[in-house]
């Protein structure tokens, strides 16, 4: 098991704006200026400053998270980073990158964010075009940070040397997927980064609520939800946690946790904040999202409680080896 980290701070915590934008989305939450900074402002009371949010978000009306987060003027306190649009053919290529980009300031209202990312890999377009583009955007002052988000070890690597050998600003931040049941980065990817000085920024570190109590397994059915089977989201978290040996093994994480007074919820996060490989040492932080003011108040209160009882811990790092063989994927 990896050692609880020894901290003199809480971890490194980011706000998630997925559930931020129009009301067509079927997981937008925060659909107004009021709600939106209602929940900004919680975060910000409680001493965070770090929101990410992206070009696709919400999925459904793509956009309107960053117009939304623009219109509450996040910008004159917040740091805040967003993700280039993705998937589409050709969406990396010079033009649409830089378009990309400059949309995104423009929702946002601001001249700069703090780190531009890659959402995910757009294979059509050679890497070398894509990294030369996004050069083009850090050295207009447009972001401070370059990053990438859900590419495989091998891909990290060859967009490093790319920028390397064209003496182009490197990826220093890395996004992806981690937490009890989804640790396959543990074995290429978080190596390759600490080799190469690029931070690890976690996300979905609860499974998106697969560890809590009221998680069932008819939860595709269920409108509206981040697993409805009806949207593109849905059918991916279902296609990632939908499976036997998993709903198993998140069953026996909410058992132990009742045991020790907890939640399967709180189990997840504390585990991925405190007694996973995230190095705060090395710039990592724990992406944490919410669909209520009350969900993001419980989850900084879980956060802020600390590392969990050492048989809890080591009751959730022991299942791996059980469900390693069917874990989601770290890339896309």
């Amino acid at each position: 098991m990896a050692p609880a980290l020894t901290l003199t701070a809480y971890p490194k915590l980011v706000l998630g704006t997925a559930s931020f934008g129009n009301a067509a989305a079927p997981q937008a939450r925060f659909t107004t200026i009021e709600a939106a900074t209602q929940l900004l402002q919680i975060f910000r009371d409680r001493g965070y400053t770090e929101i990410d949010t992206a070009r696709a978000y919400p999925v459904g009306a793509n956009g309107t998270s960053e117009q939304l987060l623009g219109n509450t003027r996040v910008g004159e306190w917040a740091v805040v980073s967003t993700k280039v649009t993705s998937w589409v053919p050709g969406s990396h290529d010079k033009m649409n990158i830089a378009k990309s980009i400059d949309g995104s300031l423009e929702a946002l209202a601001m001249n700069k964010v703090s780190i531009e990312y890659l959402h995910s890999p757009e294979r059509t377009t050679p890497f070398e075009e894509t990294c030369e583009a996004m050069d083009r955007g850090f050295r207009e002052g447009k972001f401070e940070r370059f990053g990438i988000s859900n590419y495989t070890a091998k891909e990290v690597e060859e967009i490093v040397l790319i920028c390397q050998k064209n003496g182009w600003v490197k990826p220093s931040v890395y996004q992806g997927p981690y937490n009890a049941i989804a640790r396959l980065n543990e074995d290429e990817l978080l190596p390759l980064l600490r080799k190469y000085g690029i931070s690890f920024y976690a996300y979905s570190p609860s499974a998106a609520g697969f560890f809590s109590e009221n998680m069932t397994r008819d939860a595709g059915t269920k409108k509206g939800s981040r697993w409805d089977l009806q949207s593109l989201l849905g059918q991916k978290y279902t296609g990632d946690y939908f499976k036997e040996e998993l709903f198993k093994s998140a069953a026996r994480v909410r058992q132990e946790a009742k045991r020790a007074g907890l939640t399967g919820h709180e189990v997840a996060l504390r585990w991925v904040a405190y007694h996973s490989q995230l190095s705060y040492e090395h710039g990592d932080a724990l992406v944490i999202g919410a669909s209520s003011t009350d969900q993001l108040i419980q989850n900084l209160d879980i956060v802020e409680a600390g590392p969990l009882p050492d048989a809890v811990a080591k009751m959730v790092d022991g299942i791996w080896s059980t469900v390693k063989p069917v874990a989601p994927s770290y890339h896309m």
